[in-house]
């Protein structure tokens, strides 16, 4: 009895220390939402526990094992660099991992080219024979969810005992194994879940900024090419080494939250009225057809009146063929300044500058009644095609984006999409809107943004109210804007240098 206890005592260390290892395994796997670096910790940490030589591991698909992942030390140190080719397996009993998945049941195998013939399974030794490798024991573990559904298997292949020579597993190997398989089947499953409810998530993102974008033909796509845009400058600001980004590093999260904020900048629009959107001239089509029919019916008066007066000057007996010809002048007069004055009106209908002169002019055809005054206050827009309040509208849209985005509980990772989806408008000098912030205030990613979106609504072949700009004149407007104090100059500088501009449709 004496002699067992240094024993006892001394497995029952090693066994708590494994088990403590089994926690910490577990606490690592629930901690990686990364699938595919998921995968290979899970094999490598089952390996290290069993000493195992070699390893695979299999996902469920439907109705069939997808191998996944391999690892193999002897045949790495052999400098075999075979690349991984990923293959389906159908679930039954004919295979090792096949029966594990079909049964339930694990398997310990002391030489897996020896397996009984009263055996369902079998051991393919093509890899073997084709790798110059010798597969002896093997343990394959059905990996089980907390519903008790199996999801995959894995598969360790030979054991090493000190020496690295080839053992088979224990039982106690099983059991450790079969622990481990169960956590790894869980943080498996949660980091699908994650991906799947992140993939929604990005899509909802993707089709609600694209589907606002689309209410106006013009706009179709805009989002999505900030998007690109946006990215493209973040990412060449990571490779930076010298100048001003040398010591700025956006990771993966804060990649994903100026990609989100940049697809959902512009999702205010929704609270716009769409016709203001859609606004390519000062009068729309309708309402300039109304003022052509005004002006038809003008004329027409005028040719009324002065058949009118004919006919009176005929009743009275007066056949004065110099009054009648001078009738007609006037009318002609009359119907030729009416039709310079609706050219006029079509002339400066379309967006570009008003001088004086045209305010003038405009001013004399309101009181004359040629003009509502709806169509005055439109018409007299000095630049643009946007009325005051109009503008206001448009400018709006930010305050309505912050006011959605504000309401959704975005993750910690995602919390300042609001912020800077809200900045895109604000201007260094503190001349932007909605809330006139300056430089100190703007964050990177908002003046990253602020870029991408101007130069994509000069360039944009979509817009109504004007024509694309040309890649080098919209070039020369950003840097003006950055002159100005518009703009951040080094974000332009490295926009152009780099030539992130190209290619993004």
């Amino acid at each position: 009895m004496k002699k067992s206890r240094p024993d006892f005592k001394s497995k029952y260390f090693e066994l708590k220390e494994q088990l403590n290892k089994l926690n910490r395994i577990g606490m690592s796997l629930s901690s990686e939402h990364n699938l595919d670096t998921l995968l290979e910790m899970i094999l490598c940490e089952a390996r290290h526990f069993t000493q195992a030589d070699a390893g695979s591991l299999y996902l469920k698909e439907g109705n069939r094992l997808k191998f996944v992942i391999a690892q193999n030390d002897t045949l790495s140190r052999k400098g075999h660099k075979e690349p991984f080719r990923s293959f389906y397996v159908k679930i039954s009993k004919e295979s090792i991992a096949g029966y594990v998945a079909a049964t339930g049941r694990p398997l310990n195998i002391k030489d897996a080219h020896r397996i009984p013939e009263s055996k369902d399974y079998r051991f393919d030794q093509s890899f073997d024979k084709k790798m110059g490798y010798r597969t002896r024991s093997i343990l394959a573990i059905p990996m089980k969810n907390h519903e008790n559904e199996i999801i995959g298997v894995l598969q360790l292949i030979n054991a090493l005992d000190q020496r690295g020579k080839t053992i088979a597993f224990t039982g106690e190997n099983k059991e450790l194994v079969s622990s481990l398989a169960s956590q790894a089947a869980v943080a498996i499953q949660n980091t699908k879940l994650i991906y799947q409810i992140k993939s929604l998530f990005r899509s909802l993102v993707e089709y609600s900024a694209s589907a606002i974008d689309a209410r106006s033909p013009h706009t179709a796509g805009h989002s999505r090419r900030v998007c690109q845009y946006a990215l493209r400058m973040a990412q060449a600001i990571n490779v930076q080494e010298k100048g001003p980004f040398a010591r700025t590093h956006f990771n993966e999260e804060e990649l994903e939250e100026l990609e989100f904020s940049a697809w959902l900048h512009d999702i205010g629009k929704i609270g716009v009225r769409e016709w203001v959107l859609e606004k390519s001239d000062k009068l729309s089509k309708g309402w300039m057809e109304a003022v052509n029919n005004r002006f038809d019916s003008l004329k027409k008066g005028i040719a009324n009146q002065a058949l009118t007066r004919k006919n009176e000057l005929l009743l009275d007996g007066v056949h004065d063929e110099e009054q009648f010809n001078q009738l007609n002048a006037q009318a002609e007069q009359i119907t030729r300044e009416l039709d310079e004055e609706l050219d006029f009106i079509k002339r400066v209908n379309t967006s570009g500058f008003m001088g004086d002169e045209d305010i003038e002019r405009l001013d004399e055809l309101l009181k004359r009644g040629y003009i509502s005054l709806f169509e005055y206050e439109n018409l007299s827009v000095r630049k643009g095609n946007l009325t005051e309040e109009e503008r206001k509208e448009i400018q709006s849209h930010i305050n309505y984006g912050v006011g959605i985005l504000s309401k959704i509980p975005f993750p910690r990772n995602l919390a300042h999409i609001p912020f800077y989806a809200g900045c895109h408008h604000e201007m260094l000098n503190g001349e932007g809107y909605p809330k006139g912030l300056k430089e100190g205030d703007i964050p990177l990613q908002a003046r990253i943004l602020a870029v991408a979106d101007i130069f994509d609504a000069l360039t944009a072949a979509d817009r109504p109210y004007k024509k694309a700009v040309p890649i080098d004149k919209a070039l020369n407007i950003l840097q003006k804007e950055a002159e100005i104090g518009h703009l951040d100059p080094e974000i332009i500088k490295l926009f152009i240098e780099e030539r992130l501009y190209g290619g993004v449709k």
